[in-house]
């Protein structure tokens, strides 16, 4: 109880969600009794960063930064829009496939909220689409950015489950897939009552042309994807894959990036790496002071006492998640909820990867959703566009990805049939 108290004290204080879960470890340690705990701190916290897969995540972090300083946002919007051709609302249809086509790349929800706010947003509300709408989908297309391999959260499941990263990567595709899917399906539905502004038409050769010149941004996440199919790179050494193609086809391809732009993307990379960091090392002390509590197993024996059917408890875990993911940060939701959950994966034969992409998935639609809803306050800020507006529309846009988040629960072989091509599973 005095757990639970501390943490939503500090939390409704507005103090981050590192010292959050910080003092909260150390209310339980208190609690415990323990002295000696307080010893093996420094010791727990830097075993919880000292993990070679975790390195990815600042290398994933600094291919998007030359990303966006090498101008790849420009050439795939205009690829995504030769792509999407002439339709009603086309604008809108472009901002779903060039969130698809950033979502890799970038890995972040709240990198892609930012990045198309500031760009394509602009244009869409040029050309009278409306605001709160147009605010909306970007919230809503955001979600991809952590499904869609290399996505950064994957890394952290699967480090936090011991599970191939490998293997998340690929599983990761067809949701995000399903899920742009499922966002064009409703800008269609929508549009339909809209006097919206046709796209034009430019032809094919006018495709082909948008995709050369975007062939370079396109390649990463490829590249990323093959060379760990091949055998030649962990995910981590993929990462860093990544980072070196992005850097020479920015440096000498396109002449984008200069030498002392070096400093500032480093800059940008170390603080955000940091910041992520943080929140790694103090949820370990609250998910290490609760397995020494054995919550965990509580939990996990509680549930199964209640039931054993694997499509009910699939839906407990999931009202579970979609709590959770509204008062608490993805990342470290992750690392404290994984270990409290794998007993009862293990136990009623759950596929952990395809769990996994539950959990990723369902967690980040959280990141929509008030109170804490960062995606949805970086859109709001990107687009300028008060939050107060947004608050009751953007249940509509949940409403569609759960349902995209049902199918990929309880249809399994929809989103592991690719992992299984490439992997044998």
């Amino acid at each position: 109880m005095m757990v639970g108290a501390a943490f939503l004290f500090t939390l409704i204080l507005g103090i981050p969600i590192a010292f959050v879960l910080g003092i909260s470890g150390l209310t339980h340690m208190v609690v415990l009794q323990e002295p000696l705990l307080l010893t093996m701190l420094p010791q727990r916290m830097f075993a919880a960063t000292d993990n070679y897969s975790l390195l990815a995540i600042p290398l994933f972090l600094f291919a998007g930064e030359l990303m966006e300083r090498s101008g790849d946002v420009e050439r795939l919007t205009d690829f995504a829009r030769a792509l999407v051709g002439q339709v009603k609302g086309g604008l809108a249809y472009v901002m779903v496939v060039l969130g698809a086509l950033l979502g890799g790349p970038l890995g972040s929800a709240n990198a892609e909220a930012a990045l198309l706010g500031s760009t394509l947003y602009r244009e869409m509300k040029k050309e009278g689409y409306d605001e709160v709408f147009g605010t909306c989908l970007v919230s809503a297309v955001s979600v991809l950015g952590p499904i869609l391999p290399p996505g950064l959260i994957l890394v952290v499941y699967g480090v936090s489950a011991g599970i191939s990263i490998g293997e998340l990567f690929f599983a990761g595709i067809m949701p995000g897939l399903y899920l742009a899917a499922a966002l064009a399906l409703t800008v269609y539905v929508v549009g339909r009552n809209h006097d919206w502004p046709v796209t034009r038409w430019q032809g094919f050769g006018y495709v082909w042309y948008t995709f050369k010149r975007a062939f370079f941004s396109l390649a990463a996440p490829v590249a990323v994807l093959a060379s760990i199919v091949l055998g030649i790179c962990t995910p981590t050494e993929s990462a860093a894959l990544a980072s070196a193609l992005t850097f020479l086809v920015g440096r000498f391809v396109y002449k984008k990036i200069k030498i002392r732009d070096l400093g500032p993307i480093c800059v940008k990379t170390g603080v955000l790496s940091g910041a992520i960091m943080l929140i790694v090392a103090m949820a370990n002390i609250l998910g290490w002071t609760l397995a020494l509590d054995q919550v965990p197993q509580r939990i996990a024996r509680g549930m199964l006492e209640f039931t054993q059917d694997p499509w009910l408890v699939l839906l407990l875990v999931n009202l579970l998640l979609l709590g959770v993911g509204m008062i608490m940060e993805t990342i470290a939701a992750v690392i404290i909820l994984v270990p409290v959950f794998m007993p009862i994966v293990n136990h009623l034969g759950l596929d952990p990867v395809h769990f996994g992409l539950v959990v990723c998935l369902n967690l980040t639609i959280g990141m929509l959703t008030p109170p804490v809803g960062v995606v949805l306050y970086t859109a709001s800020m990107a687009c300028g566009v008060p939050v107060a507006r947004l608050l009751k529309p953007i249940w509509f846009w949940v409403a569609v990805c759960l349902v995209v988040l049902l199918f990929v629960t309880y249809f399994p072989g929809a989103t592991l049939f690719v992992p299984r091509l490439f992997f044998g599973r």
